[in-house]
């Protein structure tokens, strides 16, 4: 059984990497990559903004999405509202397949709740769910990639071969 599934994760990244972009680094910023749209709740205010995806990475904890966070806070121990630009920020990520989907091509990325410091404020994100699906424009490439993570997942692939996943996506993109 344990065979089966490295055979199936090593037939995995062999696709990714026959489907990720020639000339595409792992250090391509993907600003076309879908932008989650964000906001947190503080004591005193909220913060609405946006967290622009980078990169995926393996933590101790699973999956993690590293990226930049922008948008403005605004709170009553702020006589103004306070930008937030640019601020490298973190989720724990849970990638899972889409369900009632009609295809493979769809898969959902689930951020988990997070409290942390904004501003010298200590903000509470709600989880939330992002699902990918092809774009035009594209190509096929896309919509394989999009079936092998959704199959990765399905298959309890090790969290490796599902960040490999994910960041390939994440250049097809771009």
């Amino acid at each position: 059984m344990k065979r089966r599934h490295i055979a199936i994760a090593a037939a995995l990244v062999s696709l990714a990497l026959l489907a990720a972009p020639a000339g595409a680094s792992a250090q391509s910023g993907g600003s076309r990559f879908p932008t989650v749209i964000l906001s947190a709740k503080t004591t005193g205010g909220r913060f609405q903004g946006s967290f622009v995806i980078r990169r995926f990475r393996v933590r101790a904890t699973g999956v993690a999405a590293f990226g930049r966070l922008n948008g403005i806070l605004r709170d009553r121990r702020y006589p103004n509202a306070q930008r937030v630009r640019n601020r490298t920020f973190s989720f724990d990520v849970a990638p899972a397949r889409v369900p009632g989907a009609r295809s493979c091509e769809r898969l959902a990325i689930v951020f988990a709740a997070r409290t942390a410091p904004l501003v010298g404020l200590a903000a509470t994100f709600a989880p939330r769910t992002l699902v990918l699906r092809p774009r035009r424009g594209t190509g096929a490439s896309t919509g394989e990639l999009l079936c092998a993570a959704s199959t990765a997942v399905a298959v309890n692939a090790p969290p490796q071969v599902t960040v490999h996943l994910l960041n390939a996506l994440r250049l097809q993109y771009a």
